[in-house]
């Protein structure tokens, strides 16, 4: 079984927030995980996001940065390629998905397809795992 963490569910081992132990706990206990290309700067927006809103310091998120760059060299990545974008189009025919969303999920499901691997997609978005479930995907839902 590998997990899918979409950058919500990233974003949740950095900052302390509903799902933040189930996120903990996946790490570890040595669980596969794998991420979309994307979170490489979805999860620092996010990051620098809480930084300018004053929810977080500077110093926590460059630190947090610093983790996350390991965590994600340990991670499966799922590249965004031409053909996972036409899939992601077909998701936002289908689904009512945000454009990073739909990317998000195709990236879950390539994986699924390709890894040959059961895959939980983890994310904190209802609408996207309503769309996960749907599209055949375990889901984890965080907070």
């Amino acid at each position: 079984m590998t997990y899918f963490l979409d950058s919500s569910a990233l974003v949740k081992r950095y900052v302390r927030e509903r799902g933040t132990a189930t996120v903990a706990t996946l790490v570890r206990r040595r669980r596969p995980l794998a991420a979309s290309r994307l979170a490489a700067v979805e999860v620092p927006a996010a990051l620098w996001r809480r930084c300018r809103e004053r929810d977080v310091d500077a110093e926590r998120v460059s630190a947090a940065l610093a983790r996350f760059g390991h965590d994600l060299a340990a991670m499966t990545l799922v590249e965004v390629r031409p053909g996972l974008v036409d899939d992601a189009q077909r998701l936002v025919e289908v689904h009512p998905l945000r454009a990073y969303d739909a990317v998000q999920l195709a990236s879950a499901l390539r994986l699924d397809r390709d890894a040959g691997l059961p895959t939980t997609f983890v994310c904190a978005d209802g609408p996207l795992a309503t769309a996960a479930g749907a599209e055949g995907l375990r889901t984890l839902v965080l907070g």
